[in-house]
């Protein structure tokens, strides 16, 4: 793949999409890229509970159980200083120790959104800061992580980036 040009086409408060022509066995082809600073996203653990938010997500029109989460918006914040904050900011627990669990392209097809996940031990309670509307009316759930577990399996957890790390987090608890 060869890239001929790239032209800004709009950007928003954290996203930009450019148009990207490139040239493949002769061929030019041309792609829509949305851009993404990124993000990183939590499992919280305690004992055998996970914490989860429960949140509306609008472009799907549906309240999605998931794991803390939230964008890289600050330039040069350690991944784990970023992972920190947000679990603090959306569901009012401190992570003591975070588990490194790699990072994600969420959807290479349109968007080089990555985001890099952790396990969260050693929770302290601190007051929850949330930012903007779904925060505002989320809804903080703790349960077991056996349940948390079923409920991926039956389909009713669908949040990919929740999928992957409570998998992750069986794993860990597995001889």
């Amino acid at each position: 793949m060869i890239t001929l040009g790239k032209r800004f086409v709009q950007g928003g408060t954290f996203l930009a999409i450019e148009r990207v022509h490139f040239l493949v066995d002769g061929r030019h082809l041309l792609r829509i890229v949305v851009h993404h600073p990124g993000a990183v996203a939590v499992v919280p653990v305690i004992g055998d509970d996970v914490i989860l938010i429960e949140q509306e997500r609008v472009p799907v029109g549906d309240r999605l159980l998931e794991i803390p989460a939230g964008k890289r918006d600050i330039d040069g914040e350690p991944l784990e200083v970023t992972a920190t904050r947000e679990c603090e900011e959306e569901v009012g627990w401190r992570p003591g120790r975070l588990t490194s669990l790699g990072g994600i392209y969420t959807t290479p097809g349109f968007s080089d959104e990555r985001i890099w996940l952790f396990i969260g031990w050693d929770l302290e309670r601190v007051p929850a800061r949330p930012q903007g509307h779904e925060e505002e009316h989320a809804a903080v759930v703790r349960m077991p992580i056996a349940e948390a577990l079923r409920r991926v399996e039956e389909g009713t957890i669908v949040d990919a980036k929740t999928v992957i790390g409570l998998q992750a987090l069986r794993r860990e608890f597995e001889p």
